[in-house]
C-alpha cells in the first residue's frame, strides 16, 4: 500500500507524534500502550500545537486517511488517537540523521510555553 503525500504540518505533527511516543515508552510504558495518544483536545495540548483545535483535527485526519493514525471517531472528532508502525517507521526514518534538527523542525508547529 502507497501512502499519499502528506503537507509539511502533518509530517511535523507525525514527527511530535513519534516524539511522544518515545518519551511514554522512556516513562516505562508498553510499546502497545505508548501508542495510545488519547483525544484530539490531549494531543493538542500535550503537544501545545500552536494552530486552532480544528486545525489540529484536520491534521489528524490527514495523517488517519495515510494510514499512519488509527482514529475512533466521536461526535465528528477525534475520540481516540493511536499511532501505529507507519508512523513509527516514519518517525524512526525522518530522524536517523539528525535528531536535535528534525525535532527542531517539527516544533516550529508548535506554541512557545508560558510560565
Amino acid at each position: 500500500m502507497e501512502t499519499p503525500e502528506l503537507t509539511n504540518d502533518a509530517q511535523k505533527l507525525a514527527v511530535l507524534m513519534y516524539k511522544q511516543y518515545k518519551k511514554n515508552l522512556d516513562d516505562g510504558q508498553s510499546k502497545q500502550n505508548a501508542k495510545s495518544m488519547g483525544s484530539l483536545e490531549n494531543v493538542h495540548n500535550i503537544l501545545n500545537i500552536k494552530y486552532s483545535l480544528d486545525d489540529t483535527l484536520d491534521l489528524v485526519r490527514e495523517l488517519s486517511k495515510a494510514h499512519y493514525l488509527d482514529v475512533i471517531w466521536a461526535s465528528n472528532t477525534a475520540y481516540l488517537i493511536n499511532i501505529n508502525n507507519l508512523l513509527i517507521i516514519y518517525g524512526e526514518n525522518r530522524i536517523a540523521n539528525n535528531v536535535k534538527a528534525a525535532f527542531e523542525w517539527a516544533m516550529t508547529i508548535t506554541a512557545p510555553f508560558k510560565f
